[in-house]
């Protein structure tokens, strides 16, 4: 059964902030995590298997805590790279 998604005030006032291309992109993420939500590419934050991060995108990155049926967004990050201070 997959979880239900929940967001803290920080993390919806960034989804809220996105692009349509951006929050596309958050909402087909979080449909791969609610049924996978300890999914591969995620990983523990300091050694706590139910609070996870991971890259949704190359600039779209959450940190999440899985808890009783819901995955909670604990913070949505978006970054910008269309400036940077070094070009690889």
């Amino acid at each position: 059964m997959p979880y239900s998604v929940a967001f803290t005030e920080q993390a919806a006032r960034v989804r809220d902030s996105l692009s349509p291309d951006g929050r596309d992109l958050l909402e087909r993420g979080l449909a791969i995590l609610v049924t996978d939500p300890r999914h591969k590419l995620s990983h523990s934050v300091l050694g706590d298997e139910s609070t996870r991060e991971i890259a949704l995108s190359r600039n779209l990155f959450i940190e999440y805590v899985i808890s009783e049926g819901k995955l909670v967004v604990l913070v949505l990050t978006v970054i910008d790279l269309t400036d940077v201070l070094l070009e690889e």
